[in-house]
């Protein structure tokens, strides 16, 4: 198994020395806001080696803050290996392990153009509980309450981009960004919190990004309040949707949510914004996850595959695994691909 470095961004509450899981289930008693960064090494272990970067280090007279050692190391990986990062927001019910763990396998499954992809992934206090209903409703909570430490990652993020790196710095790679389900609703209180405080700052720094299964009502992309700032984001938008999602039918007839994102894909697919893409995961969904249907983007090798060809760049039309449903007006995946496509 190949050796990953997985790095990471989060609001959870650091744990004491020793304590299993490094971060556990509540925000960071200094805000929910409060960030702590680091990485996690994948190898042959049975557990990942985590590095938590310390908030301040004190560099001759300077003082690095754990945030500028992160981005500094994240702008090194990408320029001295030509890599892609993809920013991952997990969903519901995920423990901070759970979430790294996840990280890793999108690192090893997917390759943009032949490169390894450079995964970061931004935790937020699910729960990672086994009790569905309290869980549910607390991750929820949770997922509202993450959206100013998303928007201040999003800050620190574009500052470094526009403030620390001079032209010839640039490392010519992309930046991608992949939501899973509940996680697409923070992505939604973040977009809404960098609105709130500043509402010009919605520079395009991500190429691709990607909805898998949101956990999103299905009108998100017409409303002001919801995602329909998401597009000023990025180059493009992909939501991939299923419409025999086991866990979001749970979520929209016992949560007293309405129609979800991630079921039957956006609701009027007439008044969607051009960037966005809808990818139809139902013949492949069951194959990659036969009990609940939904985490089909870490499972299938097809949504794999895709995944990689969004983020390559290509047209929608030259996908290897797509057809095209006219009155839809939606791509539909049609089966697992052979090897040598992937």
């Amino acid at each position: 198994m190949a050796n990953v470095r997985v790095y990471f961004a989060t609001n959870r509450d650091l744990l004491p020395a020793g304590r299993v899981g490094v971060f556990g289930k509540t925000f960071n008693p200094d805000g929910v806001a409060a960030l702590r960064f680091g990485h996690a090494d994948f190898g042959s272990a049975a557990a990942p080696k985590v590095e938590v970067y310390p908030e301040k280090i004190k560099a001759g007279e300077a003082v690095v803050l754990g945030s500028e050692r992160f981005l500094k190391s994240l702008h090194g990986v990408m320029a001295n290996g030509s890599t892609d990062t993809l920013i991952f927001i997990h969903g519901f019910n995920v423990s901070f392990m759970e979430a790294l763990e996840a990280g890793a396998n999108l690192a090893r499954q997917v390759t943009v153009e032949g490169r390894a992809l450079n995964v970061v992934v931004f935790s937020w206090p699910s729960d990672g509980s086994a009790v569905p209903l309290m869980a549910y409703y607390s991750d929820r909570e949770d997922a509202r309450a993450t959206g100013p430490a998303i928007a201040r990652a999003f800050l620190k993020l574009r500052d470094f981009v526009k403030n620390e790196l001079k032209p010839e710095e640039y490392c010519q790679r992309r930046l991608h960004l992949l939501a899973h389900s509940m996680g697409c609703y923070a992505l939604r209180q973040g977009l809404q919190a960098i609105l709130a405080k500043e509402p010009r700052s919605l520079t395009r720094m991500f190429d691709q990004i990607l909805l898998a299964a949101p956990d999103e009502d299905d009108d998100a992309f017409e409303c002001e309040d919801k995602l329909k700032a998401l597009p000023s984001l990025g180059r493009q938008v992909t939501v991939y949707h299923n419409p025999f999602d086991r866990a979001l039918l749970v979520s929209d007839t016992t949560k007293t949510n309405p129609d979800r994102l991630g079921s039957d894909g956006p609701r009027l697919i007439d008044v969607l914004p051009k960037k966005v893409v809808v990818v139809d995961c139902r013949s492949i969904a069951a194959g990659a996850d036969d009990l609940s249907r939904h985490s089909y983007y870490i499972n299938s090798r097809a949504v794999a595959a895709d995944i990689a060809w969004v983020m390559a760049g290509h047209e929608p039309e030259g996908f290897p695994n797509r057809e095209y449903l006219t009155i839809r007006r939606a791509w539909r995946l049609v089966g697992e691909l052979a090897a040598e496509v992937l």
